[in-house]
């Protein structure tokens, strides 16, 4: 009797308070889905709902998507969200398949949004996958391994290990630098240049190949930087992160002769039994895909316990482009900034390499020389950073490359800076009598312009602390093809304190800490 009654006080009371004419409250979930974004492996989308508390969805390649997955939205009033996928195939259509989901379960209508993905490679390894986007680094050492063919690559542990660690006045020992920059712009063998900057014959396949194997080989240089760090790591233990390397990308030259522009476009070989024609975009674009995927295997097959691959390098120091690129942009130019625009196509081949290596997980990197075509837009055409050359190391007795320009055009666009220097800097090498070459390359600098010198490198720390950009923006180190190795085995006093004067200036970095 107690529990009747019970039943019908709660009866009543619910009943006493609804209002006259008030109805239950009905949710009708209602979501709206927008492509944000998408690469090669993934995609994102603006979520939008209204009076949802979850909603489910599948992504697939059939008509209708299993929904196998649910995400929450926290609110069943109008909620803003971002949705991501990713493990997708490259170059492959999707469907994504969606509904809404009411706080009392109601459903939404069911809808369906198809999608691409982009053109990007067909594989990713071990080090991409685990990355959330493109690395960065506090610094890069150019290691330039010179005319590989006729003086056969001579990077040893012993010549490695000044660029990757440094012990102090005091006897510390310190990780140095955190990237390598594999550099060469010649086929000494062939006689043929990997640069359309060189002004020779440009090179073939084979000439691509052979660089390959000069850093990649089973008896590469890059084994030798591996074990350098190996030796490093007994006296300080396994680095904090791994060593990154950049790899440089020989240019995709339009023409045989790029100086006579009726000279073959067909000259460089074949890709899948097709002969490349670089008059072509298509199969310019093929060609760097080639190259930057035989790198990404080919460093993946060797295993290295301490080298990571970072991302690629564009050789071309110079970058002229289209003058509507510019326009595009909304940056000034002038002709030099166009030269030779039409033959060279960067604006259309660096924003689709860029792409492409971004879909791996890889970064895109340049070092244009002092004011160079093309520096004003390095982050619209792509890349992920920049750095400029002073080359005021150079200047034979004038001003030609005033720092004050250099600090000015970093700051107004941040770019890195490039510290720069060669033998030229090393008295215990420059003893012996011989010369050291201006910007032009003619002998120019002796044993008695050395302290000219140091004072120049001296002005590089100078600038870079003056511009704000030191210690926030990567730094990056040309020290010709053996010069740091000098610089640390030098018995001369002044070059032992300039090198730890060097050396202290890349440690002290913030962006070390």
């Amino acid at each position: 009797m107690r529990f009747r009654c019970f039943i019908t006080a709660f009866l009543l009371l619910a009943l006493a308070s609804c209002k006259p004419g008030e109805k239950e409250t009905v949710y009708e979930p209602a979501v709206r889905l927008e492509l944000q974004d998408v690469s090669a492996h993934t995609a994102s989308f603006a979520l939008k709902t209204v009076d949802a508390a979850s909603v489910k969805y599948g992504v697939g390649t059939s008509e209708a998507p299993v929904m196998d997955k649910e995400i929450q939205t926290e609110t069943t009033g109008p909620s803003d969200l971002t949705l991501s996928v990713g493990e997708l195939a490259s170059d492959t259509v999707y469907r994504i398949c969606y509904q809404g989901i009411g706080p009392g379960g109601e459903t939404g209508s069911m809808q369906v949004l198809e999608f691409r993905t982009t053109i990007g490679s067909s594989q990713l390894y071990s080090w991409e996958k685990k990355r959330t986007g493109v690395l960065s680094f506090a610094d890069i050492s150019l290691i330039t391994l010179g005319q590989h063919n006729i003086n056969p690559p001579l990077w040893t542990k012993e010549r490695f290990a000044s660029h990757v660690s440094y012990t102090d006045m005091g006897g510390t020992p310190h990780w140095l630098f955190d990237a390598f920059l594999c550099i060469d712009g010649f086929d000494g063998t062939r006689g043929l240049s990997l640069s359309i900057a060189n002004g020779k014959k440009s090179a073939v396949k084979e000439s691509w190949e052979d660089l390959l194997e000069a850093w990649l080989g089973d008896d590469g240089a890059l084994r030798k930087l591996d074990a350098a760090i190996s030796d490093a790591s007994a006296a300080l233990g396994t680095p904090p992160r791994p060593r990154y390397v950049v790899m440089s990308l020989p240019d995709p030259i339009m023409f045989q002769f790029f100086s006579d522009k009726n000279s073959p476009t067909n000259y460089w070989g074949e890709l899948n039994g097709r002969r490349m024609d670089f008059s072509k975009i298509e199969d310019q674009q093929a060609a760097y895909r080639w190259y930057a995927n035989r790198c990404r295997a080919r460093f993946n097959s060797l295993g290295f316990r301490y080298l990571e691959l970072a991302g690629f390098y564009i050789l071309s120091e110079e970058l002229p482009l289209a003058p509507d690129f510019y326009k595009q942009c909304g940056k000034s130019f002038d002709n030099a900034d166009t030269w030779n625009w039409q033959y060279k196509r960067w604006e259309q081949l660096i924003p689709w390499l860029a792409d492409f290596l971004h879909s791996c997980n890889e970064g895109l990197w340049w070092i244009p020389y002092h004011l160079a075509p093309g520096y004003r837009v390095w982050e619209e055409l792509g890349f992920d950073a920049a750095f400029m050359q002073p080359n005021h190391y150079w200047d034979n007795g004038s001003t030609q490359h005033p720092m004050s320009k250099t600090v000015d055009a970093i700051k107004r666009y941040r770019l890195g800076m490039e510290l720069e220097f060669e033998y030229s800097l090393v008295a215990d090498v420059m003893k012996d009598g011989r010369a050291g070459p201006d910007g032009s390359g003619n002998p120019t600098f002796y044993l008695t312009d050395v302290p000219m010198l140091r004072g120049r490198l001296r002005e590089y720390f100078a600038g870079y602390k003056e511009s704000g950009l030191y210690g926030v923006i990567p730094l990056a180190v040309y020290s010709g093809t053996d010069a740091m190795h000098q610089l640390a085995s030098s018995k001369d006093i002044d070059d032992i304190a300039m090198y730890h004067e060097l050396c202290r200036f890349i440690i002290d970095s913030p962006l070390k800490k």
